[in-house]
């Protein structure tokens, strides 16, 4: 990283810079993958710096680039901390600026979106819960007539750019990341994507049910979410009647949207429609 010191004023002046470190946060708690409830625990480990230079002159009107060079406090990069400090650069007594930066101890991309724990529940997420809300294990048929519905319940540990909820074939090959084992109120119209391609597009789908971009994860208020499944898809086309399976996929913050790899992704049981 560069940063650049102008002597704005009429006289030459002796500049020092020196590293002051803060403090690192720990927003996940270890040994989870869930986020660290406030007020967020910080560690001693801090970041080091290594500037291109410490002390020189600078003569009315000139500038002077610096270079430096960040360490990453060591740690545990599953935490995810977040590091910060400043660069004092100063020109005597009184005459004192701050240079302030903030990072993370770790790749975005690598932060698991989907709950695949028990911690909430007591059985591994995401679930399809059947008429009697209990956890679906063996495929099922529904009429959805009253309350034999199924209802799809996940939690999001992390945001995402995009959740989606599709139906695909029963007989689909695919490996979802996540192993199979309060409802949101936003539209989930879905709107077509017509430049997604790239190994996101191999996946066959039957129709999309729900999608969504950007959307925080679930608050300790707001524990899951859940999704009925109807008899029609987002645009309002009926669903044949006929045995398939729902396949959830959030994309990861960073990640490439065309990438399949970049979602985490669950494979529900199989699902009869009867209706």
């Amino acid at each position: 990283q560069t940063f650049t010191v102008k002597n704005t004023g009429k006289t030459i002046k002796k500049y020092t810079l020196k590293h002051v470190p803060a403090g690192t946060a720990v927003t996940v708690t270890p040994g989870t993958i869930v986020a660290a409830t406030g007020p967020v625990p910080l560690t001693k480990a801090a970041a080091s710096v290594t500037l291109s230079t410490t002390s020189f002159t600078l003569l009315p009107g000139l500038s002077l680039p610096i270079v430096a060079k960040f360490t990453l406090p060591k740690g545990d990069a599953s935490t995810f901390p977040v590091y910060s400090g400043f660069i004092e650069v100063s020109s005597g007594p009184t005459d004192n600026l701050h240079v302030t930066y903030l990072g993370l101890g770790a790749s975005l991309k690598d932060k698991q979106v989907l709950d695949n724990t028990d911690q909430l529940v007591g059985v591994p997420l995401p679930i399809v819960l059947n008429s009697t809300l209990q956890a679906q294990v063996n495929p099922t048929n529904y009429t959805f007539k009253g309350q034999d519905v199924p209802i799809v319940l996940f939690r999001l540990v992390f945001g995402t750019p995009q959740f989606r909820i599709d139906l695909v074939d029963s007989n689909i090959q695919i490996a979802g990341t996540i192993r199979p084992r309060g409802l949101l109120s936003h539209p989930s119209y879905t709107f077509p994507r017509p430049n997604q391609g790239g190994s996101f597009s191999k996946v066959k789908v039957v129709g999309p049910l729900f999608e969504l971009d950007y959307i925080p994860r679930n608050a300790l208020d707001n524990g899951f979410s859940i999704i009925p499944v109807s008899t029609t898809f987002a645009n309002g086309t009926r669903i044949p009647n006929g045995s398939y399976r729902v396949l959830v996929r959030a994309l990861r913050v960073t990640g490439d949207a065309t990438k399949e790899e970049d979602y985490d992704s669950w494979l529900s049981p199989i699902i009869g429609f009867r209706a």
